[in-house]
């Protein structure tokens, strides 16, 4: 099948909130010995959003930004927080306050005077099978709900789960309550799922004025559906532009036969800690997540923006990738999953810096490519100094926060 009959077919997909199991033969979502269900979808942006063209010209007011950002919470993650901790201010200062990088004297983007912040973790749990580290509530996990819990020096025991900055707030004590919210610990469950939390968490139960047409909401493990019109009503809104950041040093393990999680199951047979590497079919397919996310900004597909730091080698990492770059991060040689030899109850590390190792995010990263080009973007988690992270993640943010364009 072409790319272009591909990006046909899955357009109802992304645009009508199905999300169907669809195993697509383009090289940039295949491994090299077997075709995998985190197969992602379509990378033609124009034709997967029904024939829409990203607006030209300059940007001449900025919308409300809802900003999700997903926090790994396993044990391996405490120097990671404090890294993305201490670019808070950084990343929050410069929406509101934009800077002029291309020295043109102008701000890059107009000043986002309306945001909203939300914090989750990608621990949802594992379906109520005893697991080392997932004890707390192995039935759904922290479920994607927005937190609302701080336990750091110098915070509240509680906040709201919706951070709100409006026009003549406080930048940094704004940044400050951010990162209270976002040093979420690091007793989670140690299966990560952040883009399945991610999806619930923005998900509505019903139809809403921001969704696709024809939209059929997602379910959920146990048949539970997303919390976007429940538990964390009033974060996502009809016109603003919907931003997910994720935090990770592991690989996306979002699961849809829970049964993965059964130790003594006579199916799934490996050692635990690889049974998301080893059972692929288990786990959602990556085009659920494009779709999905993409479905919640249907009126207007500019209005949505995706990154990841995660697992990719450091010096994989460019500020906004073209297609050509996801395909060249994939084919990294440190990008392989594959059993350590030296280790073989885990994968071999994609990348190693000051704060640890990480392990290769390639579904994260077809993710991040499947939403469409000047969407999404890929940093590396293996730096202790998050600067070169942040900044495209900032600039994404801020150019994609547009209400209206002057006209050519």
């Amino acid at each position: 099948m072409s790319s272009r009959a591909i990006a046909i077919a899955l357009a109802a997909l992304a645009i009508g909130g199905c999300y169907r199991d669809v195993t697509l033969s383009d090289p940039l979502w295949r491994d090299a010995a077997v075709s995998r269900p985190d197969a992602g979808a379509a990378i033609d942006a124009g034709l997967r959003d029904g024939g829409w063209r990203e607006p030209s010209g300059m940007c001449t007011g900025s919308t409300p930004v809802d900003l999700l950002i997903v926090v790994d919470s396993s044990s391996s993650m405490a120097e990671e927080q404090d890294s993305l901790v201490a670019q808070l201010p950084r990343l929050i200062g410069e929406l509101v306050d934009p800077p002029d990088r291309d020295g043109d004297s102008q701000p890059d983007w107009p000043a986002i005077t309306d945001l909203h912040v939300g914090v989750i973790t990608p621990d949802l749990g594992v379906g109520g099978y005893t697991i080392p580290s997932c004890d707390d509530e192995a039935n759904f996990g922290d479920d994607g709900v927005l937190r609302e819990v701080a336990s750091a020096d110098g915070c509240s025991a509680t906040y709201p789960p919706i951070l709100e900055f409006g026009a003549g707030d406080d930048p940094a004590a704004f940044a400050n309550d951010v990162a209270c919210v976002a040093r979420v610990g690091t007793g989670g469950c140690g299966f990560e799922q952040p883009l399945e939390a991610a999806l619930k968490a923005l998900s509505p139960s019903t139809p809403q004025p921001y969704t696709a047409p024809d939209y059929v909401p997602p379910t959920f493990v146990a048949g539970t559906s997303g919390h976007a019109d429940g538990a964390n009503a009033g974060f996502l809104r009809d016109g603003s532009l919907l931003a997910v950041i994720v935090l990770t040093d592991e690989e996306d393990c979002s699961v849809r036969d829970v049964e993965l999680f059964d130790t003594s199951s006579p199916r799934y047979v490996t050692d635990l800690n690889l049974r998301c590497f080893a059972y692929p079919e288990a786990l959602h397919p990556v085009e659920r997540y494009v779709g999905g996310l993409l479905a919640l900004r249907a009126d207007r597909p500019d209005l949505f923006a995706l990154a990841v730091i995660a697992g990719i080698p450091a010096d994989a990492a460019v500020p906004l990738p073209s297609l050509d770059d996801y395909e060249r991060i994939l084919a990294r040689p440190e990008m392989e999953e594959r059993v350590d030899p030296e280790m073989p109850t885990r994968l071999v590390p994609s990348c190693n810096g000051p704060t640890g190792i990480a392990f290769p995010p390639r579904r994260l990263v077809r993710a991040v490519a499947g939403v469409g080009r000047g969407r999404g973007t890929v940093q590396s988690i293996c730096q202790e100094d998050f600067t070169p992270a942040v900044a495209p993640i900032v600039s994404l943010i801020g150019r994609r926060a547009c209400a209206e364009h002057a006209p050519l």
